[in-house]
């Protein structure tokens, strides 16, 4: 009976471990340091607690996803560690907040925010702008996202240092499929065919970038993350180039 109780015990703990690896980001890894310089963290109200991610336009502008909008923000730029007070960190204040005119937070469409910083970000290896791509990413393009989200799912974990994700954009023809009448033009997948390598919670309105360009913003998915046949969606920001910088060049 001791005998049989003990085999049953290590067979639940196998089961568990194998879920937990099945969770897990697999391929996802801690970002060589300061490797992602426009990378930021938006911080929210009073207590400065991480919210979601951002990047570096210029040296007064942050873009992100416009669900993650909140009153009072800060951007916190150089940063590797959320938990460390880090000697190339540097927090700033939003002074200004423009939300695409079209945003729909219903529909997720048009998932895109600027932020204007209250001073100029001091750049240097630790901080620099990223360029926004100006044309479209074809299907099976490499990319990179990265961000301080969730590193298993459904079950939350939170890890302390900037995870990077290796994923390729996915087709118009399976973004679609897997969400049908979801996906509109501002938006783009990415991922993987087998599943295992997302974006996840806390991710929200971090780049994705593909060949040294910002590509995207991690804007939405299926709410268990990394599943096979399910990439992540992103806002597609080929389709918002003339906005941003229009935008930017006039405020």
């Amino acid at each position: 009976m001791l005998l049989l109780l003990a085999s049953l015990q290590i067979l639940a703990l196998a089961m568990v471990q194998s879920q937990e690896d099945e969770n897990k980001i697999i391929g996802g890894y801690s970002c060589i340091q300061h490797s992602q310089p426009w990378q930021a963290a938006l911080l929210v109200g009073v207590t400065r607690s991480f919210h979601c991610g951002g990047a570096l336009l210029s040296d007064q502008w942050v873009i992100t996803a416009a669900h993650c909008s909140r009153p009072i923000l800060r951007v916190a730029l150089g940063k590797h560690n959320l938990q460390r007070r880090e000697a190339t960190q540097q927090v700033l204040r939003v002074v200004q907040k423009v939300p695409h005119p079209q945003y729909n937070a219903r529909t997720h469409d048009n998932d895109l925010l600027l932020l204007r910083l209250q001073q100029p970000a001091r750049l240097g290896r630790a901080v620099r702008p990223i360029p926004v791509a100006r044309t479209c990413a074809n299907p099976q393009t490499p990319c990179r996202v990265s961000g301080w989200g969730t590193t298993s799912s459904p079950i939350a974990r939170y890890p302390n240092s900037l995870q990077c994700v290796n994923i390729n954009i996915t087709s118009r023809q399976q973004c679609e499929q897997a969400y049908r009448g979801a996906i509109t033009p501002g938006m783009v997948c990415a991922g993987t065919p087998e599943g295992g390598k997302d974006s996840c919670q806390g991710d929200s309105g971090g780049p994705l970038v593909c060949k040294g360009k910002l590509q995207g913003l991690v804007s939405w998915g299926m709410e268990r993350c990394a599943l096979p046949g399910y990439p992540g969606v992103y806002t597609n920001l080929c389709k918002y180039y003339d906005w941003i910088h229009q935008t930017i060049q006039s405020t």
